[in-house]
């Protein structure tokens, strides 16, 4: 009897620790599912999203975004620049039909005033002319509007869906994670 007992107890032990094992790997799968399949890390290398986003910060973007949700005005989003082929992340400024344009530092969108551009950093008065953005498309620009890296550069353009890589949702900076609810 205590034989039985004790091949039992080894039985149960092996099974136990098995199931720990699968569950680990089920555990780390899912993680390494969520960090580079459905959030892909992206290391900020220019000041052209000051003050939001400083260099040396990381950001998660979301790459399934379009399957849940569509863009809205403040999205933060990750594109590759058609000449450089370099990652740029821009703020969503328009959406498709609307009309955008910048007169003396006043951003203005389909007529009304839209974003108050105090939060944002320009050593001279924005002046974009009108632009009336293409459906399906959005007017991006950084939140330093000194850099022209973005929908005023006629290479870069208002972008459509197929250019868009997603959208940031997670911000490190200095090991502490901040969500960018923009």
């Amino acid at each position: 009897m205590n034989t039985r007992s004790e091949r039992f107890r080894k039985e149960h032990r092996t099974q136990s620790i098995l199931s720990w094992i699968f569950s680990g790997l089920i555990g780390l799968a899912l993680v390494l599912f969520v960090l580079f399949v459905w959030f892909s890390p992206v290391h900020v290398a220019d000041e052209s999203m000051m003050p939001t986003l400083k260099v040396g910060d990381t950001i998660f973007y979301d790459r399934l975004y379009r399957h849940f949700r569509e863009l809205s005005r403040g999205d933060m989003v990750v594109f590759r620049d058609p000449e450089t082929g370099a990652l740029l992340i821009r703020r969503v400024i328009a959406l498709g039909g609307e009309t955008v344009e910048a007169k003396d530092g006043v951003l203005i969108i389909d007529g009304r005033y839209g974003i108050d551009e105090a939060r944002y950093r320009a050593s001279e008065p924005l002046d974009i002319q009108r632009i009336r953005v293409p459906e399906g498309k959005v007017f991006v620009l950084s939140d330093d509007r000194n850099y022209g890296e973005d929908s005023r550069k006629e290479t870069i353009d208002c972008l459509g869906p197929e250019m868009i890589l997603g959208v940031v949702k997670i911000r490190i900076r200095d090991f502490t994670v901040f969500h960018t609810d923009a």
